[in-house]
């Protein structure tokens, strides 16, 4: 009866994929709050961490392209990326500073923003998570949190998921 065994893991990761973590209905969480953390203060000194998606990891960046059109002429999405976690982090530091409340700051913090969830589920809604989650048609960042996770869990309790191919 593998219902009655859970397993909990807790996950590193950008908000978008914890949107996705949270559709599953037979788990609880526990996520890092953007209404409470007061990302300028916290011991974080005003530095949002952001999650750097993983088709970018790859690429060579050459150069520094100053404005948006050279980034859209040259092709550069990824330091595109990076100027709009900049401007995004500059944003929600300034509110805060004219006085915004951290659940009102956040209202400009992207999906990329850094989060940290607590999941747990019983092993039978894990082997569904896993056939849902490490599938080829899964979001890349979430296959990149999925597959080692499920990799591992193969060789800890091998009979309830080597039957789950990736």
């Amino acid at each position: 009866m593998i219902e009655f065994f859970d397993i909990t893991v807790k996950f590193v990761c950008d908000r978008g994929v914890s949107h996705e973590l949270v559709r599953h209905r037979i788990a609880s969480f526990a996520q890092e709050s953007t209404r409470y953390v007061n990302y300028s203060k916290d011991n974080l000194g005003g530095d949002l961490h952001f999650i750097i998606p993983e088709w970018f990891k790859n690429e060579q960046q050459e150069g520094l392209i100053l404005t948006k059109q050279d980034l859209v002429a040259e092709n550069n999405e990824e330091l595109l990326w990076k100027i709009a976690m900049i401007s995004a982090e500059e944003s929600y530091n300034t509110l805060i500073e004219k006085g915004w409340q951290p659940q009102q700051a956040r209202s400009v913090l992207p999906n990329s923003l850094k989060t940290e969830i607590n999941v747990k589920m019983n092993l039978r809604e894990w082997r569904y998570f896993f056939k849902l989650r490490t599938a080829q048609a899964a979001h890349p960042q979430m296959k990149e949190l999925t597959i080692p996770l499920l990799k591992e869990l193969q060789t800890k309790i091998p009979i309830i998921f080597d039957d789950i191919n990736v």
